[in-house]
């Protein structure tokens, strides 16, 4: 087995610069990643450990990895032996990769946007029609899940499909903050059939409330090595032209004690949890909240503690502030999950 700080030194950190310019997407590293067996199943620490070793060095990279084991827990929650067997098993060797396509589907559960996608029948055979404006880790032989309303009935069906099925047509979404580098393109469905086999289910409310919180909680690593690293390129610059940087007025002890607070709160919850995250919502929630405005604050605060050098394109500084505000608006977004707290407070949201 290789380990995964090799792979992170020989496959992902010489790319960093093309990653964040959308010349490269590290589609070799993340499939070597779960070829060597570095994710589990079932054991969310594990996989958040390597989710935030990996943001340690690239953001991006660790969203890809999120987008992968979302699709997987949407497998999960599959009954059929083909999806929930076969295909997960593809998805965790590496051998397949997916993607979420449900940030549509998340906003529009809590009135904040309306499903992109629709569906009819003909005959037994369910259509989908539409447009998922952006979904990321995907490509022509990459798998996604989505999820269609039939606007007579409302009814929600959340389905798997691969990405070259007849009436599916991608295109690339580049030159947008944050994004490069991620694969991510928008997907327009044309009277696009459904098989039967692929319909994970016809109560997608349901399903959606099943998967949120894990669908969530893998999203925190992805902030946890981001800031770390970011915290780790203000020390390196703090010594920086006689020790200017000591009249900046960003509070970097502070920022730490923040940090190595919600990281001890978020890995004990997942120990406790035991993978079991239904009671746990509001809680992830708000580390998830706490941690995306930190890690504005920390990469602002990187960016003024480089000097002139972390205004170069190419400085990790420059790179790690467009990750942050990537972040921000990863759905649940900031604003998102404000309302989702909100909505804790008022009511037994579930």
């Amino acid at each position: 087995m290789t380990t995964i700080e090799t792979l992170i030194e020989q496959e992902l950190n010489p790319y960093l610069v093309e990653i964040d310019n959308g010349q490269y997407y590290a589609q070799t590293f993340i499939q070597h990643l779960f070829e060597n067996g570095h994710f589990s199943k079932d054991d969310l620490k594990q996989n958040a450990l390597v989710v935030e070793k990996v943001a340690y060095s690239c953001l991006t990279t660790a969203f890809c990895l999120w987008c992968q084991l979302a699709f997987s827990t949407y497998l999960k929650q599959a009954t059929q032996p083909a999806l929930h067997n076969d295909l997960q098993q593809q998805i965790l060797s590496g051998q397949a990769l997916g993607a979420t396509g449900l940030s549509n589907p998340m906003k529009s559960f809590n009135a904040l946007e309306t499903f992109n996608l629709t569906h009819h029948y003909e005959g037994e055979q369910l259509i989908v029609n539409g447009q998922l404006p952006a979904v990321s880790n995907i490509d022509y032989d990459h798998y996604f899940g989505a999820i269609s309303q039939n606007t007579e009935t409302n009814e929600l069906v959340m389905f798997i499909l691969k990405a070259n099925t007849v009436g599916l047509t991608l295109e690339e979404k580049s030159n947008f903050l944050g994004v490069n580098g991620s694969a991510t393109y928008s997907i327009a469905f044309d009277n696009v059939t459904v098989p039967e086999s692929h319909i994970i289910t016809k109560d997608a409310e349901q399903f959606a409330a099943t998967i949120r919180p894990q669908f969530v909680t893998l999203q925190i690593p992805i902030a946890l090595g981001a800031i770390q690293s970011s915290l780790d390129l203000i020390d390196q610059f703090s010594n920086a032209q006689n020790g200017i940087n000591a009249y900046l007025e960003y509070d970097v002890n502070s920022y730490k004690k923040q940090f190595a607070a919600l990281r001890e709160q978020y890995y004990t919850l997942l120990d406790k949890a035991q993978g079991d995250l239904s009671d746990h919502l509001l809680k992830v929630v708000q580390l998830k909240k706490a941690l995306g405005y930190l890690l504005l604050e920390v990469n602002q605060a990187s960016m003024v503690n480089g000097g002139s050098r972390a205004y170069s394109p190419k400085a990790p500084q420059a790179r790690k502030l467009k990750e942050g505000f990537f972040f921000a608006a990863l759905t649940p977004t900031l604003r998102h999950l404000g309302k989702i707290e909100e909505t804790f407070q008022t009511t037994s949201f579930q």
